[in-house]
């Protein structure tokens, strides 16, 4: 399996979901800046807070992709021998990596599948070996191989 490959293709995608929302929090931050001086309605403060409020939120959520993108850095050159967070699983339909959620993506004709740890999905395979049969949404795979 070529988990190196594979993780750095969901790297290559975080970092798109990372610059997305230094954008969003850029246009938030721009948003809530008011002239202070300037003569202004109320509902011009009303919606300064709302902006303030929306950019706090993207910072958040652009910490948090921040962390995600160290842990997959720190994934590219990690083997498991059970199915954790972290794992790169290789069913007969596609790949799914436990860890991180980010848009589906295609490698080597198959869709790459990535989920947080804490989804119902990692609860139906986590424990699952090589030969075994997985439920994901409407569609049974079978596990080839993890690391």
């Amino acid at each position: 399996m070529k988990r190196k490959e594979i993780i750095n293709k969901i790297i290559e995608e975080q970092n798109k979901v990372i610059q997305n929302l230094k954008e969003s929090v850029n246009r938030y931050k721009t948003a809530s800046d008011l002239d202070e001086e300037s003569t202004h309605d109320p509902e011009d403060f009303s919606q300064q807070t709302q902006a303030k409020d929306m950019q706090l939120r993207y910072e958040k959520m652009l910490r948090e992709a921040t962390q995600n993108l160290s842990f997959l850095e720190g994934e590219v050159e990690l083997k498991h021998e059970k199915i954790e967070n972290g794992t790169l699983i290789e069913t007969d339909h596609n790949f799914l990596f436990v860890g991180i959620s980010v848009p589906v993506f295609k490698f080597e004709n198959k869709e790459v599948i990535t989920f947080s740890d804490k989804t119902p999905v990692f609860e139906k395979i986590k424990g699952k070996k090589a030969g075994d049969q997985v439920e994901i949404g409407s569609d049974t795979a079978e596990i080839k191989n993890f690391s």
